[in-house]
């Protein structure tokens, strides 16, 4: 009796095929949904840390040769009237002594890249897996806010641009850009106007579109595109609030 032929092996269905880092970084600028996809199968925030961290450093420096510390911390204790009422050579021994700390901020920015991704993706992971149920994890949680934050380097770039092309005291390093509403208002304007008028900022709501595509792809449970630009928007607004609130009571 001739035996039954062997049937042959079932191959496995090959997986989704990795993205490279680069098309991963230009994914998020022209085909976000499929960059995250990439980053919730194999998490990595490294990558775009370091590259945010490197360009902010050399944006803070630039400004620290260019512009300097002093005349910011000046613009601020002006609107001060505690500082305004110190004897002026109390007054300028402050201020020099606050530049002299205040340079060394851009070499901090590895350290400070790093901790807003992290602050920022525990906030996420108690409001979409604790409260929501999501399902994503912390290292997911890391991959999406650090993707999601590459728009900030164009913003550096671009300021980095004006920074050089604009006169060293004219530049604005709170708001350096004209992509906000605070850009438009009057330097007269009341401070908690400033404040709103900088939240409604182009690269906020693109950071925020993209956090939430982001999301949708890391969650292991189904979730809408609706439901968490809601989440991520609720948590933004009160922050908004919260530097209103401060911006209105320094008056």
């Amino acid at each position: 009796m001739t035996p039954a032929p062997t049937p042959p092996p079932i191959e496995a269905a090959p997986g989704p095929k990795q993205m490279s880092e680069g098309a991963r970084l230009a994914g998020v600028f022209f085909s976000p949904g499929k960059a995250f996809a990439d980053i919730a199968l194999r998490p990595r925030w490294w990558i775009p840390v370091i590259l945010s961290a490197i360009l902010s450093t050399v944006y803070l420096n630039a400004f620290s040769s260019r512009v300097g510390w002093e005349q910011v911390i000046r613009q601020a204790m002006e609107q001060s009237p505690q500082v305004q009422n110190m004897p002026a050579p109390q007054r300028e021994q402050l201020i020099r002594n606050a530049a002299g700390i205040y340079k060394y901020v851009g070499y901090a920015a590895p350290v400070l890249s790093l901790f807003y991704v992290f602050i920022i993706s525990v906030g996420l992971l108690l409001l979409f897996d604790v409260m929501m149920g999501a399902e994503i994890g912390l290292k997911r949680l890391m991959g999406v806010v650090s993707y999601a934050f590459l728009p900030l380097m164009i913003f550096t770039a671009l300021s980095i641009v004006v920074l050089f092309l604009k006169n060293p005291e004219d530049f604005d390093l709170q708001n350096p850009l004209m992509f906000n509403v605070g850009a438009f208002l009057n330097s007269d304007a009341p401070a908690w106007l400033k404040a709103i008028g900088r939240s409604v900022d182009l690269f906020s709501f693109w950071v925020i579109a993209l956090l939430a595509i982001g999301l949708v792809a890391a969650s292991r449970k189904k979730m809408s595109f609706g439901k968490a630009l809601t989440g991520i928007a609720i948590p933004w607004m009160l922050f908004v609030a919260v530097i209103t609130s401060l911006a209105a009571l320094r008056g």
